[in-house]
């Protein structure tokens, strides 16, 4: 697991995204060193990746496929989708898993699928296993806390305010009881009308 102290986590419902991740900077492992690191990175007029990680992978990673992906659209005249995006991802990350040129970076997609008119939720882990089109996605240790509030309290036709809720409950149980004091996270929504920067979280 590239994400080691981080956490991101995301749910979808039928007419939106939500995701969230800390903004919490470690080095060494264990050492803080800031609570306003940036993890987001907007790869499509409706498609935004959360990276957790390295924080060298994490940037040059989120770095190279923005301009990789922006390029496409450049050269085609239109943008991928989720579903392609995130097969674009999960392969660069197996391609290069057995190089010098790895990245160990877990990361989370979110998206809105204007062809399937519906959000799309996804996520790549650093050894190139993807998981997409899922009702919940957790990465980091944080989200073995989680599962069982989103077995409970998910559901698929909640409004942006009831995931909000959700979401804040989750972040709330990985604040009591991980090690890791991870006391603020950004949240972004993404539905038909694009990306939307909702409010952090602070604890």
């Amino acid at each position: 697991m590239a994400g080691g102290m981080h956490f991101l986590v995301g749910l979808c419902c039928d007419d939106f995204v939500l995701v969230a991740a800390d903004k919490t900077s470690f080095a060494y492992g264990a050492i803080k060193l800031s609570n306003e690191e940036d993890k987001g990175y907007k790869i499509g007029d409706k498609l935004y990746m959360y990276c957790i990680g390295e924080s060298g992978d994490v940037a040059n990673f989120g770095d190279w496929s923005t301009r990789n992906l922006q390029l496409y659209k450049f050269r085609n005249g239109y943008e991928l989708g989720p579903k392609p995006a995130h097969h674009w991802l999960r392969k660069a990350i197996a391609d290069n898993l057995r190089g010098q040129d790895m990245w160990r970076v877990d990361l989370m997609l979110a998206g809105f699928d204007d062809v399937d008119k519906k959000p799309f939720l996804g996520s790549v882990d650093y050894l190139g296993n993807g998981l997409s089109e899922q009702p919940f996605l957790f990465r980091g240790f944080s989200g073995r806390f989680c599962y069982a509030i989103m077995d409970k309290f998910y559901r698929k036709n909640m409004n942006a305010e009831e995931g909000m809720e959700l979401l804040q409950k989750c972040l709330g149980e990985s604040k009591k009881r991980f090690m890791a004091s991870l006391p603020s996270f950004s949240v972004v929504k993404v539905d038909r009308d694009g990306v939307h920067h909702m409010a952090d979280i602070e604890f």
